[in-house]
């Protein structure tokens, strides 16, 4: 990699690079929170918004990003970046208020979001590009691509993020790519080692190895029969468990089992608008029979949700009212107990039709331009903010935010997993590592996603819905699937 050439430029080569720079009113702020000043000297100053939901210790990692990107800037291109880093409350807090933001003119620069939350940016927008950037076009950008300033770190070319996470920013309606990566999760199972093992006994008093191994070559069907026994002796095996498995997410157990059982869940069609694919026709009553089963398995008491009992899973499996809890890999934290009650054991979740797919979760970033400020200005916001998100996603910078700032997530570069520090966090047998290395060995790229349209948030809502309401005997499956689907169109 040659040397990036803007190191430690003069005033006049500074001018040049953000184009118009000094044309802007000094001082000028308005609600977006973006200027750019002549601070008098041989200095420029660029500040924007970046909006997050992020817990404190990611915040503090990347406060710490954020600090060293300013000194990094300032000394290899003479530009003073200040980035207004502000929580913003849940991810629906944040859609909210982006999407009110547009027309007020109070519009980050950089946000985390969801690919269903930018689809709903992309809507708003009455032609292309006035909100949402196509990140695509930084991508390939000559001087400031990706790979492009090695100053930054930024060494490496798109092909390094890991292939499916990059390809959920483009499951858009619009050609480009919308969102980028940051921090992932997916679905995995926690249990209890010392209950499983218990149950293992009872089955088979000759039962010798390992129960990751047992459960991990365990279809879905075969893990509810398991279940289903460990119900039936559960005096022998647990004795305050209430049920065996809790489920997290109802939307994600309806999509993942759509998808492994290769039942159409949702396209973009010919007009560039949402489809529901399992609206009608064979995906319907494949869809609905896949739901019956659910119904089933659940009347045998083996399992329940939270959209069934209105909390976590991880309440139930720390306190040993359940064996098994299925849930975001990002919030293992949470599934160890405070005390050393039990070992937990982390595996990937059983499966349908010899098909692992999983719903990649984990924030994801995109750059929006603020319609109360000039093209140019935001033109440079934008700039900044791309090598920023650059910056924070480069392997090693990476790595530091899921170590030590997060409670599970892995990092969405190929290169950060060679990384020392992260092959060092492999094989430490903390709690998130051994989280961290199910998805890394065991799910390993297995990763589904699903179109994004207006709408697909809604109907992610309603199938969660769907499922919540079946179980709960609280409406036939026809009737919930009819209910779901009309209340998602409305949105589309």
């Amino acid at each position: 990699m040659k040397k990036n050439a803007l190191t430690l430029i003069c005033l006049m080569s500074v001018v040049s690079l953000i184009g118009g720079l000094a044309s802007c009113t000094p001082g000028a702020n308005t609600s977006g929170g973006s200027t750019t000043t002549n601070t008098g000297g041989d200095v420029k100053s660029v500040t924007f918004d970046f909006w997050h939901t992020f817990g404190q210790g990611i915040v503090d990692n990347i406060q710490k990003k954020i600090d060293a990107f300013h000194d990094l800037v300032l000394e290899n291109e003479g530009v003073n970046v200040t980035i207004n880093f502000a929580y913003q409350g849940s991810y629906d807090d944040i859609v909210s208020k982006i999407t009110q933001g547009f027309s007020a003119g109070n519009v980050p620069t950089l946000a985390v979001a969801y690919p269903d939350h930018v689809a709903n940016y992309l809507s708003a927008e009455t032609k292309p590009g006035e909100y949402v950037v196509n990140i695509q076009t930084l991508i390939d950008d000559p001087t400031i691509g990706l790979g492009k300033e090695e100053y930054l770190g930024d060494t490496y070319g798109e092909d390094d993020f890991v292939a499916s996470f990059l390809e959920e920013g483009r499951q858009f309606v619009r050609e480009g790519t919308y969102t980028l990566p940051f921090m992932k999760s997916s679905e995995v199972m926690f249990y209890n080692e010392e209950a499983v093992l218990r149950a293992l006994k009872v089955k088979d008093p000759t039962f010798v190895g390992s129960t990751k191994t047992y459960l991990e070559n365990l279809s879905w069907d075969e893990f509810i029969e398991f279940a289903d026994f460990i119900m039936d002796n559960k005096n022998s095996v647990l004795s305050t468990m209430e049920v065996p498995v809790y489920y997290d997410s109802d939307s994600n157990l309806f999509i993942s089992k759509m998808f492994q059982n290769n039942i159409a869940y949702s396209s973009i069609g010919e007009d560039d608008k949402g489809v529901i694919d399992f609206e009608s026709g064979q995906a319907r009553t494949d869809a609905e029979a896949m739901v019956s089963e659910l119904k089933q398995q659940y009347d045998l008491g083996t399992f329940t949700t939270k959209g069934l009992q209105g909390t976590y899973g991880s309440d139930y499996f720390t306190q040993m009212k359940s064996i098994f809890s299925i849930g975001s890999s990002g919030g293992a934290g949470y599934n160890i107990p405070t005390s050393d009650t039990f070992t937990v054991g982390v595996c990937r979740v059983p499966f349908d039709n010899d098909n692992p797919l999983y719903v990649s979760q984990g924030p994801c970033l995109t750059l929006l331009r603020n319609p109360s400020k000039s093209a140019s200005e935001n033109d440079l916001r934008v700039k900044y903010a791309w090598k920023f998100l650059k910056y924070i996603t480069t392997p090693q910078n990476n790595v530091d935010i899921c170590i030590y700032g997060s409670e599970g997530y892995i990092p969405v570069r190929e290169s950060a997993y060679t990384t020392d520090s992260y092959l060092e966090f492999l094989v430490s047998g903390e709690d998130y590592a051994k989280t961290a290395k199910i998805l890394l060995d065991d799910i390993n790229g297995d990763y589904l996603n699903t179109a994004v349209f207006t709408g697909s948030a809604r109907l992610r809502d309603e199938v969660g819905g769907l499922i919540t309401q079946v179980l709960a005997g609280h409406k036939s499956v026809t009737q919930a699937f009819e209910d779901a689907i009309n209340t998602t169109k409305l949105f589309m």
